[in-house]
Order: C-alpha cells, then structure tokens, then sequence
C-alpha cells in the first residue's frame, strides 16, 4: 500500500447544531453524496445534481403532493453546513430541496399556491458545528450504521470518500462503527463492478436494480469457493484493482446478471441461489458443467455425484427417467423415435447392472 501518514482519530464527540430558519435560495446541493457521486463524478454542477435528483433514479418530485397538502414539517429539518459566504450545503435533505425548487419554478397553478401558503421558500434548518472528520463521522454513523440507511454502493462510496481523505481503513471502521472486513468487502465489490465496465459488462449502481446487482456481487465473491474459483489476491490498498483471473470473472458475471456479449442467460434469479453457485464451484466436475452452460441444479448433481455411493447414482438416475417420463406429453413423433434409442441403451445398462449385483 502507498505511504501514507496516519491520522489520528480523536475520540468521539457530542455533534452540535444550530437551529435556524434559512432562504432555499442560499442552499446548495452536496455534490460529495455519496449516490450523487455515484451518478455525476466527483464535479458535478448544481444544475446537473438537480436533474439527476428529480429524474427516475431519486424521484424528488414524488415528495410535491405532501408539501402541498402539509407545507414542510418542521420535525424533520434539513441538516446543512456552512459554505462561503452566507451558503449553506445540505448534508441531509438533497431530494427535499429539489422538490421544493421544482414547486418555486414550476408553472402548475396548484403548485405555485401552496409554495406562496405554505411559505416553502423558507425551511428550519441544523447548521452542523464542526470540521471535516466530524462530519464523517456523523454521516457514516446515520448511514453505516443505519440510522439513516444508504444501499451497499452508496456505503462504498462513502468509505471511499473517507479513505481519500487521508484516513486508514481501521480509522474508516472506528468512524463509521463498521467492521474492517465489512468495510473491505464494500469496497472489493466497488473494485469488481469497475472492472465489469473495464471488460465490457458494465452493471448498473444507482437504481434498485443497480442496488441488487452490488448485492448479489458482494455475497458472492465473499464466499470460500467463489474466491478460489476467482483466484482473488486484494491489494493492500483496497482502493487498488485486485488481481483476478478475469476470463473466470467475465464467467460469474454471467451466471450472475447474464452475458450480453454471448447471450448467455443468467443462472441466478434471487440471492438465496449463491449459496449453491458456491458450493458448484467448489468440485472440478460441477465447474465443468456450469462452465459448459449448465443450469445450476444440473451442475449441483454432478456435485453431489462426485462423492456418490452407488445407491444415490441410481436414486439419483432413478428421478432423472421419472422426470422424463412426465415430459413425454411433450415429445413429437419425431423426438419419440430419438427416444426409443435411448431407452435400449438404458436397458442395456440396467441388464449390466443386474449382471453385476449376481457377482459375489
């Protein structure tokens, strides 16, 4: 890992905030959220988080019928900051200030009249007192520690914010009272949707799906046999690309959210399925199958045939001829025919077996 000073962590301290009533026009979106950053970058203007805010990703607009009817509540002030000047940024309320700009600029009558009644060009406010690390601090702890709960890919942006800002990862875990391997896995799972875009599979972050897929990626690559299966050395400095075997990857990317390159469906439909992609992965045979376009029930029965008596090869042959039997209403003339070949072969088999339990 790069050398880099340490910096110290001072113990926790009570947050402090100022109670005040201020003009939305001296309020500015915070383009260092987390699920903005995800979004626009680390510069985004003013104009372009307001769009995003109000766009299908955070769907501020959603939130105009309640400020209609009810004005803005007062027990649920935004958190803001000092900036230059008279500014302030808003650490907490970003999609409320978008709501309420689009009510000032908007052209519904409707609107319009309860922006002026309900006098929502004014909101109350708590004006955060501290620097920097305290507003770390609060934030991971809100949002972390769940409080105030961001998705996974929102928490890894964040602890990405907070490693650029001069802190280890054991300071990072003190700050945001979050484990060091909890905090580590957030940011490899970051690495890994990097390289998805990197080998031309990029996967979505930032909408409900995005949040899914960031999930289904973490759980997998946590897992023993996924991570052998990978070869997954993490770099030191978790803000570094692993090293990866990455025509393995571009495989569990498939099975995970499919291969638009190859057209290859995806094996997992919800995250109860990972479990037993990372016990397929676990034996040569099972990683065959799954390698050969396998569904994950058939790579499990190599699996478990793998280590099978004979017993469970035959109760296991026995379901196989019971599940192809209530198929047949399926089969044309044509596929019969096929058909008929293999059932002699399978008669042939089952007389070598007989021939073989009358051996002593």
């Amino acid at each position: 890992m790069p050398s880099r000073s340490r910096v110290r962590v001072r113990a926790a301290r009570p947050v402090k905030f100022t109670g005040q009533t201020l003009s939305i026009e001296g309020l500015a979106f915070d383009p260092s959220n987390p699920r903005i950053a995800e979004l626009l970058g680390d510069k985004p203007t003013q104009a372009g988080i307001r769009e995003v805010l109000l766009g299908s990703n955070m769907q501020a607009r959603e939130l105009v019928p309640s400020f209609i009817e009810n004005g803005y509540l007062p027990y649920e002030p935004m958190i803001v900051r000092p900036a230059r000047g008279d500014k302030h940024v808003v650490l907490e309320g970003n999609r409320r200030l978008a709501a309420l700009l689009s009510m000032r600029d908007t052209d519904d009558p409707v609107e319009k009249a309860a922006f002026e009644r309900h006098h929502l060009d004014h909101v109350p406010c708590l004006i955060f007192q501290g620097d920097e690390k305290d507003e770390l601090a609060y934030l991971g702890l809100r949002h972390l520690s769940k409080t105030k709960d961001w998705g996974a890919s929102a928490k890894a942006a964040f602890v990405e914010r907070i490693l650029k800002s001069g802190h280890l990862l054991d300071d990072a875990a003190r700050i945001t009272n979050t484990t060091v391997g909890d905090l580590r896995l957030l940011l490899l799972t970051r690495r890994l949707f990097e390289r998805a875009g990197q080998i031309g599979l990029p996967l979505p972050s930032s909408t409900a799906e995005g949040e899914i897929a960031f999930w289904h990626l973490g759980d997998a690559v946590r897992r023993t046999n996924t991570k052998r299966y990978l070869q997954i050395e993490q770099n030191e400095n978790p803000l570094a690309q692993p090293e990866i075997d990455e025509s393995r990857f571009e495989k569990l990317l498939g099975w995970l959210y499919g291969n638009v390159k190859t057209k290859q469906p995806k094996l997992i439909h919800s995250i109860r399925d990972i479990p037993d992609l990372d016990k397929c992965l676990s034996h040569p045979r099972s990683v065959e199958a799954l390698e050969s376009g396998a569904p994950i029930a058939d790579a499990y029965e190599e699996l478990q045939a793998a280590g099978a008596t004979a017993a469970a090869h035959l109760e296991r042959a026995k379901k196989s001829i019971q599940r192809a039997t209530g198929l047949m209403s399926d089969v044309d003339d044509a596929g019969r025919e096929a058909l008929r070949t293999t059932v002699s072969d399978l008669d042939n088999a089952v007389a070598a077996l007989k021939r073989a339990l009358q051996r002593r």
